[in-house]
């Protein structure tokens, strides 16, 4: 019997995945662990492997399509092997009597066109039943898009709207040129006044994602900030001296980041309530230091995870930081690597930012925000001198990390950034 692959859940909060790309194509003689193709999930690229050995008899689901997790999307087996009589892979009909899989899979196929009237709405559906059936991942995008969607026609198993069906009506709004004004605006004449034409784009899996967690945290998180002005002129010189050490010994070059990393992590061990997590009727205190990194991508936000931070060096942090941190942004990063952080820091500083608030990422229960470190007039006590400053910014759970807490946290943490041989001791 051919054996079904599947889109597999590849992380705990994803719910669906692109097909990037097929790297085998039907007939191919595949064997178990073999890689069938690549999946784009709302934070990283995967590859996914041949569950079985055999001849990859169908594929159901092309490049560029999103499939929901668990979903069929090939088929494997027997060379000549007969294909299930019923592809389950939500959005392709049952198939009729008599009729193949690939019939089937045409014929959805070619239902899929919407009409648009000029008020950029889908065609109203026709149905024999008063009651809609509408996936819920559907739903939820089409309350996203405010799409009304007794406008659309379902392509799915007994005319069920499915998400590709919402899409393509997101789509086919987009490409209205012009909107006539309603009637009910007063001293204006409807066929005379076009809306301009405003590009509207879709909301990719990651920026959904950091959109959905974003609003999460400040719903849910009671934020309150506290910045520190940090003396930098020994961080700046010990940067200076280890630089050619570190690059010796592992070819990279030590940042200021990896300092405050390595820093944040030995504050960490001494105010544990600011690395733990508030799960709702209890406080879970995290015994191991997972340290994540904020990376910039062209298409958003990433956290991948330095674990362990606080028992490692900071040569190997550099070379954790650099390493996590392309993979990054070549979009290789493996589920565990952007999951399990316990704080995270966030440092802004290269693009001239002095200081600035983060939203903590949950479950986290706080943030580190790192300005530029400038040199400005500075006071010693005695005289104005010019010296090496940065700010940071604490930006803290309420419900689990009190004021004071995260005030003697800080002015832990100033003290080792302003005396870093104190690691030493």
């Amino acid at each position: 019997m051919a054996k079904s692959v599947i889109m597999p859940k590849l992380g705990l909060t994803m719910e669906e995945g692109v097909i990037n790309r097929w790297l085998v194509k039907e007939g191919d003689q595949v064997e178990k662990g073999d890689v069938l193709f690549e999946v784009e999930t709302d934070k990283v690229n995967m590859e996914v492997e041949s569950p079985a050995s055999g001849v990859l008899l169908k594929i159901i689901h092309r490049e560029g399509e999103t499939i929901p997790i668990t979903q069929t999307v090939a088929y494997i087996g027997k060379k000549g092997e007969a294909l299930p009589e019923r592809v389950s892979d939500g959005g392709i009909s049952p198939p009729e009597p008599g009729k193949a899989v690939e019939q089937i899979s045409k014929t959805a196929a070619s239902g899929a066109d919407r009409a648009l009237s000029l008020t950029g709405e889908v065609t109203t559906a026709t149905s024999g039943s008063s009651r809609m059936k509408v996936s819920p991942l559907a739903r939820k995008l089409a309350q996203q898009y405010e799409i009304d969607l007794s406008k659309i026609s379902g392509t799915g198993p007994g005319g069920r709207i499915v998400k590709d069906d919402v899409e393509r009506a997101q789509e086919a709004r987009r490409e209205v040129p012009g909107l006539t004004v309603p009637s009910r605006v007063e001293g204006v004449q409807p066929e005379t006044v076009v809306a301009r034409n405003q590009e509207a784009v879709p909301l990719s899996r990651m920026r959904r994602t950091i959109a959905n967690r974003m609003l999460e945290s400040t719903q849910n998180k009671p934020h309150f900030f506290v910045r520190q002005e940090i003396y930098a002129e020994e961080l700046v010189h010990l940067r200076d001296r280890l630089l050619p050490v570190i690059e010796k010994h592992n070819g990279q070059r030590v940042s200021y980041t990896d300092i405050i990393i390595k820093m944040a992590a030995r504050a960490l061990l001494e105010f544990p309530m600011v690395n733990a997590y508030f799960t709702g009727d209890a406080i879970q205190m995290n015994s191991s230091v997972h340290i994540g990194l904020a990376v910039a991508l062209d298409q958003g936000l990433i956290v991948p995870v330095i674990r362990d931070a606080d028992k490692k060096g900071l040569a190997d942090i550099t070379a954790a930081v650099r390493d996590l941190s392309a993979r990054a942004r070549d979009g290789k990063l493996l589920p565990e690597e952007i999951s399990g952080g316990t704080f995270t820091v966030s440092n802004l500083g290269m693009y001239g930012v002095d200081d600035f608030s983060a939203v903590i990422n949950p479950p986290e229960s706080a943030i580190l925000a790192c300005g530029a470190i400038r040199k400005k007039p500075y006071f010693d006590g005695a005289t104005i001198v010019p010296a090496h400053l940065f700010t940071l910014t604490l930006s803290a759970d309420h419900r689990i990390v009190d004021g004071a807490v995260a005030a003697h946290f800080m002015q832990f943490l100033k003290t080792l950034l302003e005396e870093p041989l104190t690691l030493l001791v």
